[in-house]
């Protein structure tokens, strides 16, 4: 059994190499993806008749659907929090807090402590998206970009030729209901299409056992429109029944270019503009830092990945490539983007590099145990 991760495959393509004796590709996406829940069974050390709002950390959670009535446990679905549950998976203690009968209940709780604690995804690995610009002179506050949207700039998403979905040949939903995958590092299951997803624009519905994940693969991610959720996914797929899909490149994959207001589409391009020829990670340069009262990079960097300890600028492995550090005026980190259609693109809500991080360890599962 012959395993390559998709760059690997995607180099022998270009380099116009025999696949043929190929039979599995891993293949990986990383970004933003709204719609991520999770189904929290909470204990308390008190006993109540219903709860009726409940928190973890200060935020706000959904209780049910299960009243779980006199029995001090409270189902609950929390959602947009990603920060909160890159904690929980690392293990950190948090406070739940339920209002039950006009009066509160507290107890402080780790991700063991969680009978259940089950991360599910609506709409995940997205497989069409649109670049964003601004073609008005007035900046937009917008879930696509950390700062405000200016007019001459442009944010995409989605990881192009290691997506699982541009490798795949899907003719039915039913060719994907109970199909493995890696969820931030945890064995995840297909539960079939996601919301708004079609046989054009497909996405998954996947779920998995957040005891079981990674933190690296997951975190919160901070936009001009609030606090979104992103996640890393990746999917075996076999060679043979999938091998047109598997040819195309970043060149060959349609990235269209829309204005913010109204979403007309301004030009077309692909995700080879956007990926070929870029930094995956910004360059720190120390040397170069004037130690400001206020600073922009750490401010506005979305995963907060950029810390000052003891008056020295660092960053951590929460670090997203998305670009926004460049915001810096003394050129502290630099990173190159690119473009789209002549378009700067100055955020970047797609990761390659913890994608490929994923590819690669599916690779190594699927070695060890052929279970995929």
């Amino acid at each position: 059994m012959k395993i390559v991760t998709v760059d690997k495959l995607k180099k022998m393509i270009r380099n116009n190499e025999d696949i043929s004796e190929i039979d599995i590709v891993t293949t990986a996406t990383c970004g933003i993806m709204s719609g991520t829940m999770a189904v929290f069974h909470i204990p308390f050390n008190d006993k109540f008749r219903k709860a009726e709002k409940i928190y973890l950390d200060g935020y706000k959670g959904f209780v049910g659907p299960c009243p779980n009535e006199y029995l001090g446990k409270v189902d609950a679905v929390f959602f947009r929090n990603g920060f909160l549950f890159k904690r929980l998976v690392k293990g950190e203690e948090l406070e739940a807090k339920v209002l039950a009968d006009n009066k509160y209940y507290n107890n402080i709780i780790t991700i063991n402590d969680l009978q259940k604690a089950e991360m599910i995804g609506t709409r995940m690995c997205f497989k069409n998206y649109s670049a964003i610009t601004n073609l008005s002179d007035k900046p937009v506050k917008t879930i696509f970009h950390r700062l405000p949207l200016k007019r001459g700039e442009a944010s995409f998403s989605g990881c192009g030729e290691f997506n699982p979905l541009e490798n795949m040949v899907i003719k039915n939903e039913k060719d994907l209901i109970g199909k493995r995958a890696l969820l931030n590092g945890a064995d995840a299951l297909i539960l079939g299409f996601g919301t708004r997803a079609s046989l054009e624009k497909p996405n998954l519905m996947i779920s998995a056992d957040m005891k079981e994940m990674d933190s690296y693969y997951l975190g919160g991610f901070l936009t001009g429109d609030g606090e979104e959720v992103f996640n890393t996914v990746a999917i075996a797929v076999d060679v043979k029944q999938h091998i047109e899909a598997l040819k195309k490149l970043d060149k060959d994959i349609a990235l269209p270019l829309v204005n913010i207001f109204g979403r007309e589409i301004i030009d077309i391009s692909n995700y080879g503009e956007v990926w070929e020829n870029v930094d995956l990670r910004p360059k720190l340069h120390k040397d170069r830092c004037k130690n400001c009262k206020n600073c922009l990079a750490e401010e506005y960097c979305p995963t907060m990945a950029i810390k000052k300890i003891n008056g020295e600028i660092k960053i951590s492995k929460d670090c997203f490539g998305c670009g926004i550090c460049s915001i810096c005026p003394h050129g502290v980190f630099e990173i190159k983007l690119g473009s789209i259609c002549g378009i700067p693109i100055t955020c970047r809500q797609s990761d390659r590099k913890r994608a490929l991080d994923l590819a690669k360890e599916l690779k190594k599962r699927l070695e060890k145990s052929f279970i995929f």
